[in-house]
């Protein structure tokens, strides 16, 4: 082959010049092995370096892409076309080489990008109370309240987390949390309140409806809570067969409960009761409940919508296949 050729001619004129492989790379500024593989022709010189390498060695860039002693002062037609083909082909190399580089870059670069805004939106390590809590105060007050984690309950891609708040006896906050890819979780919202008394909402999760229901103060002489649904048929509330019950004996709590498709439920009334199975009216309890009224913070609002954080990836990708693109077709 021609690049042996080229190699075992350098090889000798190296020789012929009394230089060692080492001696020669320190000359150039490349490594011995560098020389060891241009003169074994697994590589050829970069063509930046053709015209200092050939002045060390004495002979002419002619000579050296035809791996022989040219005599005389012209070279055939032949000799000419070879040469340039040859110096076509190492410029070829030396620019093919730059283009895979920059486009390895575009790619670092693309993943880097996907990687940090992923990483900014799912940053919740959720198997750390600590971590969330952490996360919880700094979403919901800017440092408002103090969180401190008491049940937890999955629906779909969600995680609700129901908290006390440290700051303000009686208050609290249910924290929601959306699931990534790769099992960390982001803040989607708080809702903070102040009511001493049980709580229903209705969440919409992934095209299907859960019923949650929560309560944060274990309520002196209450036994049991009954929490009532009404089932809006469109016409009118339905109250006496309800949908869900949830019972509960000790507070806090907090259930999640998928509801059947096509049921429009909507929080009705909760119902306590002392260890006899009487009723406790909830005026009686809110005399009972250690609480300190209303709350001074606000919750935090609601992030952007999961599909729009992977539009967003997906944007990065594009961009960065166009210009890795580039840099290989250039």
């Amino acid at each position: 082959m021609e690049q042996e050729k080229i190699g075992r001619f350098l090889g000798q004129v190296r020789r012929e010049q009394g230089l060692t492989q080492e001696q020669l790379g320190e000359l150039l500024g490349v490594s011995q092995r560098t020389v060891s593989r241009w003169e074994t022709g697994r590589n050829m010189p970069d063509i930046s370096i053709l015209t200092a390498l050939c002045a060390r060695l004495d002979i002419t860039v002619a000579e050296l892409l035809a791996g022989r002693r040219i005599e005389g002062e012209t070279i055939t037609k032949t000799d000419a076309s070879d040469l340039a083909e040859r110096l076509i082909g190492l410029a070829r190399r030396k620019n093919g080489l730059r283009r895979l580089l920059s486009a390895l870059a575009a790619l670092v670069l693309t993943l880097a990008c996907m990687a940090g805004l992923y990483g900014y939106e799912f940053h919740v390590n959720v198997t750390s109370t600590v971590e969330l809590e952490a996360a919880i105060d700094a979403w919901a007050a800017d440092g408002g309240m103090r969180a401190d984690v008491l049940e937890r309950a999955a629906a779909g891609n969600r995680l609700y987390v129901l908290c006390r708040d440290e700051l303000h006896p009686g208050d609290g906050c249910l924290a929601v949390l959306e699931r990534g890819l790769f099992g960390r979780y982001r803040m989607v919202r708080t809702d903070l309140f102040d009511d001493p008394l049980c709580i229903a909402n209705i969440e919409r999760v992934g095209g299907r409806e859960y019923l949650l229901t929560f309560c944060l103060n274990d309520l002196p002489g209450v036994a049991s809570v009954v929490i009532y649904d009404r089932y809006d048929d469109g016409f009118q509330s339905v109250t006496p067969t309800a949908v869900s019950i949830q019972r509960v004996e000790k507070a806090p709590f907090l259930h999640v409960e998928r509801l059947a498709e096509g049921t429009s439920v909507a929080p009705f009334s909760a119902k306590y009761f002392d260890g006899a199975g009487e009723e406790i009216p909830s005026a009686d309890l809110l005399t009972r409940a250690e609480h300190e009224g209303g709350a001074s913070y606000a919750g935090g609002h609601a992030a952007v919508e999961l599909w729009m954080v992977y539009v967003l990836e997906g944007i990065i990708a594009l961009f960065g296949l166009v210009f890795i693109r580039y840099f290989l077709t250039l």
